[in-house]
């Protein structure tokens, strides 16, 4: 499993630390796999490296294993400027979720914004449908009672769907797109509810996902927004 730690750094700090960076990530005190929970068992387990990539350079990344000696499953520590199973940085998926879903860029002028090594368009297009299957599909029902608990006289924002989703001709595509963009604005609100309530929080405007990952994983979720729904392994049912 995935555990995520903040790094305040860029990814290139991150690569190019000596020691290790990943090393100075506190070893978490509860074991997260849910059968097992146990406190103070968690112990360092060696690394494995994999690649980050930006859009302008490849870094290859040491990413810290842990082991739980009471259950002995293997997590890992990954810095939040990665999203789980994804070699690109989260701020670029960010900038390609935006860019189609609230600008409301077509493929053509999405593509045109991002870096010249950046993905090729059938990835960006697997980005969009996994974020919106994700967030619109299996997160959605859950940030909205969330939401109700901080604040149950809330209101909601609700902006209605933006008419460039209008071009979707898919209905099931279409309609995991329009809640995903009600997700994203719910998302905004979330943040700046908490940022009110604990001012040190350490996410900037531009770190939206970086935020959602810490946070669900807060509630004790896994912390992923992009499901693949054509994966065996990607849940059918909302959180």
């Amino acid at each position: 499993m995935v555990i995520v730690q903040h790094f305040s750094g860029s990814v290139k700090q991150y690569a190019d630390a000596i020691p290790f960076s990943g090393r100075s990530f506190t070893v978490p005190d509860i074991c997260p796999h849910p059968d097992c929970q146990a406190s103070g068992c968690l112990i360092r387990w060696g690394t494995y490296e994999r690649w980050a990539r930006t859009g302008d350079f490849d870094y290859r990344i040491l990413v810290q294993r842990v082991r739980c000696k009471v259950c002995g499953h293997t997590h890992s520590l990954l810095p939040d400027f990665l999203h789980p199973h994804r070699h690109y940085v989260i701020h670029l998926l960010q900038h390609v979720v935006s860019l189609y879903l609230t600008a409301g860029l077509g493929w053509k002028r999405l593509m045109n914004r991002l870096p010249s090594l950046g993905p090729d368009v059938s990835t960006v297009r697997e980005w969009v449908a996994s974020f919106a299957y994700g967030t619109g599909h299996l997160l959605l029902d859950f940030l909205i009672r969330q939401l109700l608990i901080l604040d149950p006289l809330a209101e909601l924002p609700d902006s209605g769907t933006p008419s460039h989703l209008d071009r979707v001709s898919n209905p099931v595509r279409r309609s995991h797109l329009e809640h995903a963009y009600h997700f994203w604005l719910l998302a905004e609100y979330l943040y700046a509810q908490l940022k009110a309530r604990v001012p040190c929080l350490h996410f900037e405007a531009d770190q939206l996902l970086p935020f959602l990952l810490h946070w669900l994983q807060s509630q004790s979720l896994p912390p992923r927004l992009f499901w693949n729904p054509t994966l065996s392994t990607t849940p059918t049912t909302a959180f």
